[in-house]
């Protein structure tokens, strides 16, 4: 199976390009924002006409295609590593039922897994890509925020930056901070919509990317071990551990279960383990909503459980152990690592208002934003260091942010 670490540096790539497209636009915007506020009220129609052209939308297009194109790519290179990675873990169990391990190519039922996954990646990817779009404060109403698609957006803050320039207000730069700061803010987002309550769910476009991603990663290797098994006979199944798991997976992770009773888990019944360990029942399913976990197939008396019970124990001491702040709340190690995740998206979010500030000419805006980050910096790391954590400021990079 292939480490965190080997998937990260697969996912890279794509979530990489994800934030390039963010990085564009959003740059692109506050280009035309810097120059119009350079420009003598006499001399804005010169870009008005520019705007009317549409140039700058189709350029934002075309570069949204090569981007989104080059990323799909991808997504089916981490697919298929995924999958020959895990293909290549069951060999023993082939070999011990005495059952021929053909190729990866010529398994033709292991391909028909693969390719559905790989197509469900990709629909929802491409879905996401379709559903993009900005929550922007309405010029109408401020304090309503409304999705609105790219070339709405760039129209609609531009032509605010016209009426500001036009309006003789001496300090074009602060009165165009809020809204800049907005744009940097909300980020390319995926926009969901609930149809039946009318409430609107969005989230950062790049963050639903990733999350796909790791669904089809989990998909992937869930599909190839179930697939696997039936063609050596596996008759069980053993949940994968990892540090800092959520609680109500804890109590069961590293454990071995027959076929049946995996099932009983699943289906939110009472069920117990290959040594007779009972459980409740449990509410959320082994590998949806988040879940990090996944099932390795196994031959019940063969396998041997890849953590031993003192092991399982330990890591979970190690999690509850956690930290313990000056105000007297207590984190768990799973409660520091989602502590660390919003901490690295607030970093990531000042990054690139600072970015957005600097590329619009608000030299004063962006210093001040520089050293938010700078305090935010320290203070994630002491956060990681009393937690006993090693900080992962990759997952607060923002291309273009030195």
């Amino acid at each position: 199976m292939l480490s965190e670490n080997a998937l990260d540096n697969l996912m890279r790539p794509i979530i990489e390009r994800q934030q390039l497209i963010n990085d564009y636009v959003v740059k692109l915007i506050a280009q035309r924002v810097k120059e119009i506020g350079h420009l003598l009220p006499s001399d804005v129609y010169k870009l008005e006409r520019l705007l009317k052209t549409g140039a700058d939308v189709r350029k934002i297009n075309k570069e949204i295609a090569r981007l989104t194109g080059l990323n799909e790519k991808d997504i089916k290179k981490l697919i298929k590593t995924v999958a020959e990675d895990a293909y290549i873990d069951a060999k023993p169990y082939y070999d011990y039922r005495q059952k021929p391990f053909i190729p990866f190519e010529k398994n033709l039922e292991l391909q028909r897994v693969v390719r559905a996954v790989e197509k469900q990646t990709l629909e929802t990817y491409k879905n996401l890509s379709r559903a993009q779009a900005f929550m922007i404060r309405d010029l109408k109403n401020p304090k309503k925020l409304k999705p609105t698609s790219i070339a709405k957006t760039y129209q609609s803050i531009l032509d605010e930056a016209i009426q500001v320039s036009q309006s003789g207000i001496l300090d074009y730069n602060t009165a165009m901070r809020r809204t800049m700061n907005q744009l940097a803010d909300s980020g390319i987002r995926y926009v969901e919509y609930n149809t039946e309550s009318g409430r609107r769910y969005t989230q950062r476009l790049d963050t639903a990317v990733r999350r796909n991603l790791m669904d089809g990663i989990r998909a992937v290797n869930q599909g190839v071990q179930d697939e696997t098994g039936k063609q050596y006979g596996a008759d069980g199944k053993e949940i994968t551990v990892h540090a800092m798991s959520a609680p109500d997976h804890e109590p069961i992770q590293g454990h071995q279960f027959t076929n049946e009773e995996y099932d009983k888990l699943q289906n939110n019944e009472p069920f117990e383990d290959v040594d007779g360990e009972k459980f409740d029942a449990i509410a959320r399913p082994i590998g949806v909503w988040n879940c990090h976990h996944f099932t390795y197939s196994i031959i019940i008396g063969v396998n041997k459980p890849n953590f031993t019970k003192e092991q399982l124990k330990k890591l979970k001491e190690d999690n509850q152990k956690g930290y313990t702040d000056k105000a007297g709340h207590h984190y768990t190690k799973y409660e520091c690592s989602q502590k660390m995740r919003e901490m690295e998206t607030e970093i990531r979010r000042h990054k690139e208002r600072y970015l957005t500030l600097n590329e619009s000419g608000d030299a004063e805006g962006s210093k001040s934003e520089r050293a938010t980050i700078t305090q935010m910096n320290k203070q994630y790391k002491a956060f990681c260091e009393a937690c006993g954590l090693k900080p992962q400021l990759d997952r607060a990079r923002v291309p273009g942010y030195r």
